[in-house]
């Protein structure tokens, strides 16, 4: 797939995976206030649902799995203390329902399949947790316990795996209702039911850092994997006594640095049953040496994760992730979170899911074409050439034509100036203001930024990007970006406000770009393939009027006949 190609369909996994998220926020909240049983089940349920009707309205091969991807790390700015359990669980679930599509195909066959397997991971996750969590005898005080359970109730012995297929079967059954329930929304014609939404469904802002303002670390993010990793694999070697301190003071770090820590630490109820499992399974096990250490590793591997979830939100590890290919599903994130109140408004209440669950989840799919077209990047021109060949006075000549037209202008233009016959320096126009600044010098001075043979006046840079920002505030009819160099593809110069102006400008834009660096500009910005006009190519105000025409059919798609 081309990476274009790659781009919408992230856009997609965007949508879908915001109102994933959404639905896990809202119908979350209120299981857990209902004290409904089963409740990770349900927004498991819900989830399937909402993604085989996703994928009824776009069948792509790796949606799912993105969708799954960009839901979990929306969980990320989740209240909860403890999100990095949830965040594995939802990423592998949209994993489970790729998978079941790519065996059994996009037809009832492979929907059931997938709603099967992403229901399995409920079970296993928590079958996997409490053996990660209390160790290897885990299982032996399964077996015991389950004997013990025959021969009150009078019934004959058996394999202890029974119980486990059994309840492995009715995750099956589950997961297949709830991909009936998204094959009858994706297939059926409804009327959208009005989204009746409490005052207090609000998006949560994404929140940056950690809430007492402490700096995600990486040697303390590799610090606590190791702790972890320790406790699982050498706390029962220790004795009891011993491996109790370690974890106190283990522990006491953890709250004093991390008030997700803290918060975990203030959950009585929590720490009562683990208290009440540890001497249960001391009771069962014959030695309550052995059931105090697995309590202690419960409270290891609960303290460590929630430590470990927040030291993942380290700016240098999204900078690598970036860097590794993770562009596209940053940018889908960001879109995720732009599409995020909109999607609040489009659910509907837990009440309607309740009484009409295909009419009820049809209303949140039906806004999801809506939502991708929002998050479509705005038309974009771009005028390229070689050095010299006159890329910023074509610009400016269809500025000039464009205005005359009646047309409202915002962005920068950045017209060079030659001193004894070679270029010296640009300076920058903020073209809905008419002002100028200097921009860059091949003289300037040594404290100024430098690329290559010019140094960049800091003041010019950032009135360039002001320009830009009440341009895009202005919703100016064409915005020009004179021009994106090798500053931008870097994450410097305008890239900041490039990012916002892709993400969320509508309208026609008109980029300068060096010719030997459209394919660059193409790719980090996701942008199409046509559209690209060369200044050398001919006479200035025919390539202008050109463009201009262009221009004109995308304007009338914005915002219909002048």
């Amino acid at each position: 797939m081309s990476r274009p190609g790659r781009t919408e369909l992230w856009r997609k996994a965007a949508v879908l995976g915001s109102l994933w998220a959404a639905s896990e926020i809202v119908f979350g909240s209120f299981l857990h206030n209902a004290r409904i049983p089963l409740s990770g089940n349900i927004l498991t349920g819900i989830g399937i649902a909402i993604l085989v009707a996703g994928h009824r309205l776009w069948p792509q091969r790796g949606l799912l799995w993105r969708a799954g991807l960009v839901c979990a790390a929306m969980k990320s700015v989740s209240p909860s203390a403890v999100i990095l359990a949830p965040m594995v669980a939802i990423s592998i679930e949209g994993c489970f329902l790729e998978a079941g599509v790519l065996l059994g195909g996009a037809n009832p066959a492979g929907y059931l399949l997938a709603g099967g397997l992403a229901m399995s991971w409920p079970l296993a996750h928590k079958l996997g947790g409490t053996f990660l969590y209390y160790g290897p005898q885990t299982w032996t005080l399964y077996v015991r316990g389950l004997d013990q359970a025959r021969a009150w109730l009078g019934l004959a012995p058996g394999s202890p795996w029974t119980p486990l297929v059994l309840l492995w079967a009715a995750h099956l059954l589950a997961g297949g209702l709830a991909a009936v329930i998204g094959m009858k929304v994706g297939w059926e014609e409804r009327a959208p039911l009005p989204a009746t939404q409490p005052a207090e469904r609000a998006a949560p802002s994404p929140r940056r850092g950690d809430p007492a303002g402490r700096v995600p670390s990486l040697s303390a993010l590799f610090l606590h994997i190791l702790c972890v990793a320790a406790a699982m694999s050498l706390g029962s070697r220790l004795g009891v006594w011993l491996f109790a301190a370690v974890c106190a003071a283990y522990a006491a770090v953890c709250v004093r640095q991390y008030p997700r820590a803290a918060r975990i630490m203030q959950r009585v109820s929590l720490w009562s049953g683990l208290l009440l499992a540890a001497l249960l399974a001391g009771v069962v096990l014959g030695r309550w040496q052995a059931g105090a250490q697995m309590g202690l590793r419960a409270l290891v591997l609960t303290v460590g994760f929630s430590c470990i979830g927040s030291e993942l939100r380290n700016p240098v590890l999204r900078s690598w992730l970036v860097s590794r290919g993770g562009r596209m599903f940053f940018a889908a994130l960001e879109q995720a979170f732009d599409s995020l109140p909109e999607v609040f408004t489009a659910l509907p209440s837990p009440a309607q899911l309740l009484r009409s669950p295909v009419e009820s989840l049809h209303a949140a799919i039906a806004c999801a074409p809506r939502l991708l077209e929002a998050l479509a990047p705005g038309r974009v021109l771009i005028i390229t050439g070689s050095q010299g060949e006159g890329k910023s006075n074509l610009a400016g000549a269809l500025a000039r034509s464009l205005r005359e037209a009646g047309l409202s202008l915002g962005g920068i233009h950045a017209p060079g100036f030659w001193e004894d016959g070679r270029r010296s320096g640009f300076d920058i126009t903020d073209l809905g203001a008419g002002e100028s600044r200097p921009l860059c010098r091949m003289q300037g001075p040594e404290t100024w930024q430098s690329q290559g043979p010019f140094r960049f006046s800091p003041d010019g840079l950032a009135f360039g990007l002001q320009a830009l920002a009440e341009a895009m505030r202005r919703d100016a009819d064409v915005i020009f970006v004179d021009e994106v160099g090798p500053m931008e593809l870097r994450g410097r110069g305008w890239a900041s406000q490039l990012d916002a102006l892709v993400r969320r400008r509508r309208k026609p834009m008109v980029w300068v770009v060096r010719k030997g660096l459209i394919d660059a500009v193409r790719l980090r910005w996701g942008l199409a393939q046509d559209g690209v006009w060369d200044a050398g190519a001919g006479e200035t105000a025919a390539l202008a009027a050109a463009i201009r025409s262009e221009l004109a059919s995308g304007l009338s798609v914005c915002q219909g006949p002048r």
